[in-house]
């Protein structure tokens, strides 16, 4: 009897050793494949830091931090603050649409007066700082219609061009052709031209602040940057009704 159990007590052991190893193995694993995944995603951080991933590569550089700023007030990326001043001014300090909207943020003075905090309209510092503080307003005002963060950008967006007041009527972008192809064109500036990579598209070329009015010049239509066309209508008195819905 003592044998038998002797031989009962060695055999669970045995079971209990190999349960133990492979639980041990098991975790193992697990913890193997954790780490492999952490270190990949750390790879991956540290990739985009080495590469210099931006969306500011073509904006001109003197406003970059300025770009930076006004996102971080607004909550925008930075890249999408570029893309919409280039639909408005194309970067021109002296653009000046027939409502009387002027600088590369396109403000009428009468809007200056609210969101110029005393500056220069046609600073592009002051100018850009005005609009990140007007887009994040809009934000809070227009985020009740929508339904996620990106109909929040498309609706703030409206709003600077149509006035808040059209966004509230219609409780969305206003059914105006005008408004629609605004928040698109800035749209697709912000995914292409200024989009967040490491490589950028090489068929752009680097934006920069025009201080003085060129002489007009026919712009490829084809060409990636004839998205950049501006448009020089944002806070504006509406084109469609005499006056600005506010």
């Amino acid at each position: 009897m003592a044998k038998k159990s002797s031989l009962k007590t060695a055999s669970g052991k045995n079971i209990f050793t190999k349960v133990t190893a492979g639980a041990l193995a098991h975790w193992q694993i697990i913890a193997s494949a954790l780490l492999l995944g952490t270190g990949v995603v750390g790879l991956a951080a540290t990739y985009d830091d080495y590469c210099g991933m931006t969306d500011l590569t073509y904006a001109p550089e003197e406003v970059h931090e300025d770009l930076r700023k006004a996102g971080q007030t607004a909550n925008i990326r930075p890249g999408v603050i570029a893309a919409q001043l280039e639909t408005e001014s194309h970067w021109r300090i002296n653009a000046a649409s027939s409502a009387g909207a002027r600088g590369v943020a396109q403000f009428t003075d009468e809007a200056w007066k609210d969101w110029g905090n005393g500056g220069d309209i046609l600073d592009p510092h002051n100018s850009i700082d005005a609009q990140g503080r007007y887009l994040e307003s809009l934000k809070k005002r227009l985020g009740k219609y929508a339904h996620n963060d990106d109909e929040v950008l498309d609706l703030a967006l409206a709003g600077y061009n149509a006035g808040p007041g059209a966004v509230e009527k219609y409780k969305g972008i206003p059914p105006f052709p005008e408004t629609q192809n605004y928040v698109q064109k800035i749209r697709d500036l912000s995914e292409t031209k200024y989009k967040l990579t490491c490589t950028p598209d090489h068929r752009f070329k680097q934006s920069q602040i025009v201080r003085i009015e060129a002489q007009a010049s026919k712009q490829d239509s084809t060409a990636p940057d004839a998205l950049a066309a501006g448009s020089m209508h944002a806070v504006v008195p509406s084109s469609r009704t005499g006056s600005q819905e506010s």
